[in-house]
């Protein structure tokens, strides 16, 4: 019998999908705004194949950080985009960037130290310190959402034992500058900075890295999102040299290596790096191009302007509701998912997170939806027939689904 058992309560957006998935909508075609994931597939683009004689090869165990060959190919990349001379032993491939993150906080904390976090973060990192019976604390955001470089050094005590940094950031797909990046990486406590979203800006810029800090410091990245095959699992850890057996020792035990068969093809993918990446941030930049100029038309409040990545921030506000209570009224009864504000920040939970790496079809739609359960006056309609929200769905979408 256990007699303790430690609580990790679900995050908000795995309610609200288990909402979405259990609710019958008889007619509605479900839209999910909730997960972290992106409707780009590289497989529409490039053939790769895994021969028989691929498998037989990897049916033992490789080698604990991964593939040499892979290793190499982020290292390259490094090289080629970023101009640093990264050496492949410093880099540790990893089930997707959980398994980066996980490696790095076990590397770096023990029970009772501290892990400084922006005050509106991805909700895994907070649950992450509690795994390693660490406590929490926040530093302040800029209204941009990104991590305020200026009014963090008064929030650091002598506890403070790791920084985790997300940039560009989960949910406000806002960036730090080179010069942010400089200044978080001279305050003198080990920094984590979570740069999966760095290949994918929405604009023409390059973002910037902080790899050039990796002699002092760790990058997590992830090809799950940068390639769009988050099935794969395949991430990465990057740390200094020094740091290297600790790293090994420390994934030797989670699971002494990732899936080979996804590393092979994830390598085979990366061969194709420029081609695939420059269609995913093309398909990406059009979507926000939608998906701002929809959110217009129906007149819904924006409150990100996103740099990178998938996800926009939408207010809602004006239902006089929680985002927990609209996210879950709007996928049971108008089969939206959406990720609530709740998930990422205590402070506010008036906005709903909202992915726009779909198809755009499902964009419009979908907006369409919100916005006209923000301004029904019957806010929850039965699902009998077409919902009210619905009638004023199909009358707009001859005119702007075309």
């Amino acid at each position: 019998m256990f007699t303790r058992q430690p609580e990790y309560p679900s995050l908000a957006m795995d309610e609200v999908a288990a909402v979405l998935r259990g609710t019958d909508h008889r007619h509605l075609e479900p839209i999910d705004f909730g997960k972290g994931v992106s409707s780009f597939n590289p497989f529409d683009h490039v053939q790769v194949d895994l021969s028989r004689a691929h498998l037989q090869a990897h049916v033992g165990y490789g080698d604990i950080n991964g593939l040499n060959s892979l290793r190499r190919a982020i290292a390259r990349y490094y090289q080629e985009t970023l101009d640093y001379d990264l050496s492949p032993e410093r880099v540790c491939i990893t089930d997707g960037a959980s398994g980066a993150l996980t490696i790095a906080m076990a590397m770096l904390l023990e029970a009772g130290d501290e892990l400084v976090l922006p005050e509106s973060c991805y909700p895994a990192y907070r649950v992450l310190a509690r795994i390693f019976n660490a406590r929490v604390r926040l530093a302040p955001v800029t209204e941009a959402g990104r991590i305020d470089v200026e009014r963090l050094p008064a929030r650091l005590s002598r506890h403070s034992r790791a920084l985790l940094i997300n940039s560009p950031g989960n949910p406000h797909g806002t960036y730090s500058d080179a010069d942010a990046l400089d200044a978080l990486a001279g305050l003198g406590v080990p920094a984590v900075f979570d740069e999966v979203y760095q290949p994918l800006p929405l604009g023409k810029e390059i973002i910037p890295s902080a790899i050039h800090h990796t002699d002092r410091h760790m990058i997590v990245g992830s090809l799950s999102k940068s390639l769009s095959i988050p099935g794969f699992r395949i991430g990465y850890l990057i740390v200094p040299k020094e740091r290297t057996q600790l790293m090994t020792n420390v994934k030797a035990v989670l699971n002494m290596c990732t899936s080979l068969p996804s590393q092979i093809l994830a390598e085979k993918l990366l061969r194709h790096w420029d081609e695939l990446v420059g269609r995913h941030q093309q398909m990406l930049q059009g979507n926000w191009i939608t998906f701002e100029q929809t959110a217009a038309h129906f007149g819904l409040r924006l409150r990100s302007h996103p740099q990178a990545g998938f996800f926009a921030l939408v207010d809602v506000s004006e239902a006089n509701l929680n985002g927990m209570q609209v996210s879950h009224e709007l996928a049971r009864f108008h089969a939206l998912g959406s990720t609530p504000g709740v998930d990422f920040q205590n402070h506010d939970n008036s906005f709903l997170r909202l992915n726009f790496a779909c198809h755009p079809h499902q964009i419009k739609l979908g907006l369409a939806r919100l916005a006209n359960y923000l301004q029904c006056d019957e806010r929850l309609p039965l699902l009998r027939g077409i919902p009210p929200a619905e009638k004023q769905v199909e009358q707009k979408r001859k005119f702007y689904l075309s």
